[in-house]
């Protein structure tokens, strides 16, 4: 259960970042209770579907954006190697990979507790999800498609 100060805290988040989507002129939807907001970007290859969570529990801003293929079983390998190179220098963010399904999820997060965020920092997380999805994408995807090897795999993404 969250408390009233918890509450408030991540109701000016939301409303924050509600204020740089709209400042953006950026098209969304969204569920204030639930303080969630859907949207999608256009990469220049692939579309980039996104949700951004206010979390008042654990005081967090979530951003995530599910990449929209599935890896087939036969390129899932090749595909846990792709995605390990990715996450290797990557500063904010990481790509999750369920090997089991095949699905690939982008996340960063940052923490509202005991801070109040800034639309700027706001503004950097869609930013660069947005800019990080787009470099890989195509690269996942290319992997996806293809017959590399892992070690052909690991020098394409470098």
């Amino acid at each position: 259960m969250m408390d009233n100060k918890n509450l408030k805290q991540a109701r000016a988040a939301f409303v924050s970042l509600c204020n740089v989507l709209d400042a953006d002129e950026w098209h969304y939807e969204k569920d204030a209770d639930e303080m969630e907001i859907d949207c999608t970007a256009q990469g220049d290859d692939l579309p980039i579907p996104i949700r951004i969570r206010v979390d008042g529990e654990r005081l967090l801003v979530s951003l995530y954006s599910r990449l929209p293929f599935t890896v087939s079983e036969d390129r899932r390998r090749e595909m846990a190697v792709a995605v390990s190179r990715a996450n290797y220098n990557m500063v904010d963010g990481s790509f999750d990979y369920d090997i089991s399904n095949g699905y690939i999820l982008f996340r960063i997060t940052a923490s509202i507790r005991e801070s109040l965020i800034g639309e700027n920092a706001l503004r950097y997380l869609v930013y660069c999800a947005c800019n990080t999805v787009d470099n890989y994408n195509d690269k996942f995807l290319m992997v996806a498609k293809s017959a590399m090897t892992c070690d052909e795999v690991a020098q394409f993404i470098d």
